[in-house]
């Protein structure tokens, strides 16, 4: 199963009315390095507004399809799910794999123009562990989250 994180709908207005993204439809493209990504719609499960969270969904993420297969009735900044009633964020899922790669060609890029490398990205992807992989990805992304998140 893939990676995602999820992007709330005030980030990416943020980065749009700055530029530096664009939507098409369900595909967004960070202009700066033509990077494409797929959305998914979902929302986030902020708080309980009446109820009890007996499914566990509080702190979580879901799609709008996965929504609809739970029954659950979502309206704005709000689901409800039999007799629970949550506050939620909207918001989008984005392929966290693909937010690597995309980091890591930003990085291969400065690396070959000469430029230093963005605090905490990894030095080089040859040899280590499979937990030094993941951690240096997850540099990475933290990184391109941090760039692009300001």
């Amino acid at each position: 199963m893939a990676d995602y994180l999820f992007v709330p709908q005030s980030v990416l207005d943020k980065w749009s009315e700055q530029g530096r993204i664009q939507v098409d439809g369900n595909v967004l493209t960070i202009l700066g390095e033509q990077k494409s990504f797929t959305l998914t719609s979902a929302v986030r499960f902020i708080k309980m507004e009446a109820g009890d969270d007996n499914v566990g969904l509080l702190a979580k993420v879901k799609t709008t399809d996965a929504l609809k297969q739970m029954g659950a009735e979502h309206y704005m900044e709000s689901v409800i799910l039999g007799e629970s009633a949550y506050q939620v964020q909207q918001g989008f899922l984005a392929d966290a794999n693909a937010l690597r790669r995309a980091a890591a060609a930003s990085q291969a890029a400065a690396a070959k123009s000469g430029s230093a490398p963005a605090p905490g990205a990894a030095a080089g992807s040859g040899g280590g562990t499979q937990d030094e992989k993941k951690g240096a990805e997850q540099d990475m992304l933290a990184q391109f989250l941090l760039d692009n998140l300001q």
